[in-house]
């Protein structure tokens, strides 16, 4: 069993002296797991890197082992902002969530353009793109957030709160007798437009509670660990919400 796709790293645990055990999130055959050999000849990975791997096992359900050509890496601007380094190691742990072997391609290329994004865009637009993600891994887990009509009167406009039962929007007017039991809808996950003059760190912590609401509802239980570095990003949003402007 053989097959060659581009892919991202998304996890590196040490499995013997001169090997590790990576994992990918592949455009093509999903997330992937396979044995690395170490050498001098083979480029040090780090997470987040682009690669061109080759995968090789005798039996499809063997653990294999991976070739690896580095396309690109953005690890080296992740030590000048430890910022960046939260939100690419809370992107991995997320990612490493996925089924094993289950395709996502249009979820490798939006991860593909955080991960440019987190190196090229500044911190208040990539900690959006990060709730945005975040987003739609849950979608793509079957945990989608509906913000396409309120769940209540089923208009399409003034969204304004999200329902935490259903994950479905809700309307300033429907909302008003239940405002202390819902959750706030960031506004910029209406248009997703990250290059709004309206985007603010108050918005983006919001959107931060929101899905940080559904992973502990839907998937972060007795079986899984939250991912520590959330809440280094959370307390960062919520100092930069309180400066003065």
């Amino acid at each position: 069993m053989k097959w060659t796709d581009e892919g991202i790293v998304i996890g590196i645990t040490t499995f013997a002296e001169d090997q590790t055990r990576l994992t990918l999130l592949t455009a093509q055959s999903g997330r992937q797991s396979g044995l690395f050999k170490l050498s001098k000849k083979q480029p040090t990975l780090q997470l987040g890197d682009r690669v061109s791997a080759t995968w090789n096992a005798r039996l499809s359900e063997h653990l294999g082992r991976f070739q690896i050509e580095r396309l690109s890496s953005p690890a080296p601007r992740m030590f000048q902002d430890p910022w960046r380094l939260w939100l690419l190691q809370n992107t991995c742990s997320l990612l490493a969530i996925l089924p094993d072997r289950h395709p996502y391609p249009t979820l490798f290329e939006e991860a593909s353009l955080f991960f440019h994004a987190l190196v090229s865009t500044d911190n208040q637009i990539s900690f959006a793109y990060m709730t945005l993600l975040e987003k739609r891994i849950l979608a793509d887990l079957g945990f989608g957030i509906d913000l396409s009509e309120c769940c209540v009167t089923h208009i399409q406009s003034d969204l304004t709160f999200i329902s935490p039962k259903t994950g479905r929007a809700v309307s300033t007017i429907a909302a008003q007798p239940y405002l202390d039991k819902l959750l706030p809808l960031p506004s910029f996950w209406l248009d997703e437009d990250l290059a709004s003059e309206t985007l603010t760190w108050h918005d983006i912590s919001a959107a931060f509670t929101v899905t940080g609401y559904f992973w502990q509802k839907w998937l972060f239980n007795d079986k899984q660990t939250f991912p520590s570095v959330r809440t280094s990003i959370i307390e960062y949003c919520k100092k930069l919400h309180r400066q003065p402007m």
